[in-house]
């Protein structure tokens, strides 16, 4: 499975980040990255991957490019939840969404 199939959606949906805080939260600690902007949207970039975030009301959505693995992205996600259920002190959930490219 890789980034084409899925998205990840980060909940509950009343997290609230500063934004002064969101770049160090909301990235791994174990990977180095990189911040860059294209096509009027914001983009973190992992080696040759990269995923971005759009918030929702039931919570934040994150995807990645479509050639990402799946145990790379869990990494991923799996530290950016640790890391806001200590920002937050509320229990984040990570609900794994499949996409169907071809519907």
């Amino acid at each position: 499975m890789t980034g084409k199939d899925f998205e990840f959606l980060i909940t509950p949906g009343d997290l609230e980040i500063k934004r002064e805080d969101f770049d160090n939260l909301m990235t791994p600690d174990s990977l180095t990255w990189t911040k860059v902007s294209k096509n009027n949207r914001t983009y973190y970039q992992v080696g040759k991957d990269e995923f971005s975030y759009s918030t929702e009301k039931s919570g934040i959505q994150m995807s990645f490019n479509y050639t990402i693995t799946f145990e790379k992205a869990r990494q991923i996600v799996e530290e950016v939840s640790t890391k806001l259920s200590q920002y937050t002190g509320k229990e984040i959930d990570v609900l794994v969404v499949s996409i169907d490219i071809n519907a």
